[in-house]
């Protein structure tokens, strides 16, 4: 059972979710040209926010057609979560600390903050709302860990690939690292994101005790 059982409730969380990224792509979509291949979706937030985008849709679709696109459903929602997560903690320590980590010195970087909430913050905020508030129906699974360490190694391949025909990194700190120390990075991203997912099903196993075991207890 959901702790918070307003379908309403989440139903508006689940939009302001979609419509706030949609904003993001829109005024992303003005992005400077010379980027390079690839484009915004370099970028690890541009990826993020799309399956995000993705998982909100389908919480609303579901709201509609209740059980819609199960399996779907269960992969995005469930992996963009911790994914969400692992961009808001790369994020807002590195650009407090220094933009220049993250974008190069002849690209400007001054995103206004509505917009820069709206692609760092807000989808990480509101995804784990909506998981461990409303969402009574998870189950941990395998196949979402599994699922993430298989995307951190195609973004690694990814990136590389962008490198090898740009010339230059997308975020600019990648540059200080070996080959080694680059992948040894990517992975050490995937196993916080992995922590996160196993951190998330954790809490929410204690959030939403099954009602037969409430009972139980209460005898």
């Amino acid at each position: 059972m959901a702790i918070v059982d307003k379908p309403w409730v989440r139903l508006a969380l689940n939009i302001v979710g979609f419509l706030s990224n949609c904003y993001g792509f829109s005024v992303i979509g003005v992005f400077p040209p010379g980027i390079g291949y690839g484009g915004i979706f370099q970028f690890l937030t541009m990826i993020g926010l799309s399956v995000a985008t993705l998982a909100f849709a389908l919480k609303i679709l579901r709201f509609a057609v209740p059980g819609a696109l199960e399996s779907l459903y269960r992969h995005v929602a469930y992996v963009a979560t911790p994914m969400e997560g692992l961009i808001t903690l790369l994020y807002w320590p590195m650009v407090l600390y220094n933009r220049d980590l993250l974008a190069d010195q002849e690209m400007p970087f001054e995103l206004p903050l509505t917009l820069d909430m709206a692609l760092h913050l807000w989808p990480a905020i509101l995804l784990w709302i909506d998981f461990l508030v409303f969402d009574a129906e998870f189950k941990r699974s395998k196949a979402h860990v599994f699922t993430i360490y298989v995307f951190t190694i195609i973004y690694l391949g990814w990136s590389t690939y962008c490198f090898s025909r740009n010339g230059f990194w997308v975020y600019p700190f990648l540059a200080e690292f070996s080959t080694v120390g680059r992948a040894t990075f990517f992975m050490c991203c995937g196993n916080v994101c992995a922590f996160m997912y196993e951190a998330g099903a954790y809490l929410h196993s204690k959030l939403h005790v099954p009602p037969s075991i409430k009972t139980k207890k209460t005898q």
